[in-house]
């Protein structure tokens, strides 16, 4: 075949190519078509993907606020804070240990405190529990930081550091137990309580807490821990009160029996004895639901 003839043939081929007008409408037909179910199948792949999640985050934000609004309003929409309930709570809890301390009278720049009183408070059952512990009894004397310093009578405490929080942190080690708050005052503020006019009474001291379970009335004491020098807050003096239909709202845990006279190095102590310390320890604890 010559070269004429093979030119003939491939134009022919060629020529059969050809797009006529209505294969072109055919194809641009097709490619619209194409174009349409790729956009239709954008959006539902879109859809799937987003809307799912959204509408899940929109229905937890709507249980959300059914659970939480209702708490905060009240009332026909008036919004309510809930503090009764928490005064209610507040004030249930408000139950409190202090140590009382009655100051030496006499002209001295070493004051002492001769009357040392821890008191528990149960604001649940508005019930007292004092525990008088003698002047001279021997303890391990601590500081206002809490830190340990040598072993002497209590009364001392004072006299050292003038701080009522140096006697309130040694008694506190003594019985084991957290003590909040201090009052402290003239020791003739007690004994003129308790109609002690004769200093050779005020001596023995061991009887102390036979006179305050016979003598001491709760609007005496309160008005003691009112007039006194106190860390006390004034809504817990505000919420410290008595049952008036309790018969007996105020105890006296009377340490007399569990503690020994003794002497060292020729001066006179007050040693109470052990098993007496952890059984009133015991006792307040759980007057006061405290387990520290």
């Amino acid at each position: 075949m010559g070269k004429f003839t093979r030119r003939i043939s491939r134009y022919e081929d060629d020529h059969d190519l050809s797009f006529t007008r209505e294969d072109r409408i055919e194809t641009f037909r097709r490619i619209h078509r194409k174009n349409k179910d790729n956009r239709r199948g954008s959006l539902f792949y879109f859809g799937k993907r987003f809307v799912g999640p959204i509408l899940g985050t929109f229905i937890a934000v709507l249980l959300l606020m059914g659970i939480i609004l209702p708490k905060f309003y009240q009332n026909d929409g008036v919004k309510q804070p809930l503090s009764n309930h928490a005064s209610e709570q507040e004030q249930e809890s408000s139950s409190f240990s202090a140590l009382l301390m009655g100051k030496d009278s006499t002209e001295n720049d070493n004051v002492r405190t001769t009357v040392h009183i821890l008191l528990t408070y149960n604001s649940t059952e508005k019930t007292i529990k004092l525990v008088p512990i003698p002047r001279d009894t021997y303890v391990e004397i601590y500081d206002a930081e809490g830190e340990k310093k040598h072993e002497d009578k209590l009364m001392h405490a004072y006299a050292f550091y003038s701080s009522p929080e140096a006697v309130s942190a040694t008694v506190s080690n003594l019985f084991d137990i957290s003590v909040d708050y201090y009052s402290i005052f003239s020791e003739e503020e007690i004994y003129g309580g308790l109609g002690i006019r004769d200093p050779e009474k005020r001596i023995n001291h061991i009887q102390l807490g036979e006179l305050l379970d016979e003598q001491l009335t709760f609007s005496q004491l309160k008005k003691i821990v009112e007039e006194s020098e106190t860390n006390i807050p004034s809504d817990v003096l505000t919420h410290f009160k008595i049952e008036e239909s309790n018969t007996d709202p105020i105890e006296v845990i009377d340490l007399e029996n569990g503690v020994e006279e003794t002497h060292l190095n020729g001066i006179y102590y007050i040693k109470i004895k052990q098993d007496t310390i952890e059984t009133t320890t015991n006792k307040l604890k759980q007057h006061i639901g405290n387990e520290y």
